[in-house]
């Protein structure tokens, strides 16, 4: 999938406190899911020194589908882009639960 910019996100990462209140900001969200970088790649998309908690990667899971979202380097800008939706009956959706592997829930419970 090609990227997208995400319209309505913040202009940098979010706090894993952020990350977690997403799954209060929409009634369909049901697991936020987070990946957790090191140093070396937070500081790339942040800068130096970035905050422990800062959050680059984000996986909305819904009832039918996943939603991921990456702070990322965009065109001129870093920005939060949309990869878009994955149903989870699909090729994709299959796909993207191994790609969950490599993060952590902060909010809510997977059904997955």
């Amino acid at each position: 999938m090609r990227p997208e910019p995400a319209d309505g996100w913040p202009d940098g990462p979010l706090s894993e406190r952020a990350a977690r209140d997403l799954l209060f900001d929409r009634e369909d969200v049901v697991a936020v899911w987070v990946m957790d970088h090191d140093e070396t790649t937070l500081s790339a998309l942040v800068g130096p020194d970035p905050p422990d908690d800062a959050v680059v990667d984000v996986v909305l899971e819904t009832e039918d589908a996943f939603e991921m979202y990456s702070y990322t380097h965009y065109e001129t800008a870093t920005r939060w882009v949309t990869f878009g939706e994955e149903r989870k009956e699909s090729e994709g959706g299959g796909t993207m639960r191994d790609t969950l592997a490599d993060y952590r829930i902060v909010a809510g419970e997977s059904e997955s």
